[in-house]
């Protein structure tokens, strides 16, 4: 198993309640279309193979996580929903320039923001789970 997935375990096998995970996140700016293009795409893979990490530890298939991919327009974007929460992470592309954008409940922001690295995708599923009424059991 990996470190997130022991994580994972860790949190569904606990009475306890946790304090949550906060995703670091920074302003979102404009980079070149494509080093935007880039970054979506790598975000998009790591968010794949954790999602799929994390339901591997749940053991009722009805509730796993579930990705979505969506294009519409010039927006790029990728959904992750769990037990009727969502983080949605985008990537506008226009005039030569891409804007990354990550908007998720639990997550509080008034001004655009995007994922900080790697670290926060494991961050942001993490807050999904545990704010979505995680299903206490212990993991196999």
């Amino acid at each position: 198993m990996t470190p997130f997935m022991l994580r994972v375990a860790e949190i569904l096998g606990s009475e306890e309640t946790e304090e949550l995970p906060v995703p670091a996140t920074r302003p979102s700016t404009y980079r070149s279309t494509g080093k935007g293009n880039d970054i979506h795409h790598a975000y998009r893979g790591l968010t794949e193979q954790l999602v799929c990490e994390v339901n591997a530890m749940l053991s009722d298939e009805d509730d796993h996580m579930t990705l979505v991919d969506d294009v519409v327009g010039n927006e790029l974007s990728y959904s992750v929903y769990y037990r009727g929460r969502a983080a949605v992470i985008s990537t506008i592309f226009g005039e030569g320039t891409a804007y990354g954008r990550v908007v998720a409940d639990g997550l509080d922001s008034t001004e655009p923001v995007e994922l900080a690295g790697p670290e926060s995708v494991e961050a942001l599923l993490l807050l999904l789970l545990m704010e979505s009424d995680t299903p206490r059991h212990p993991a196999y």
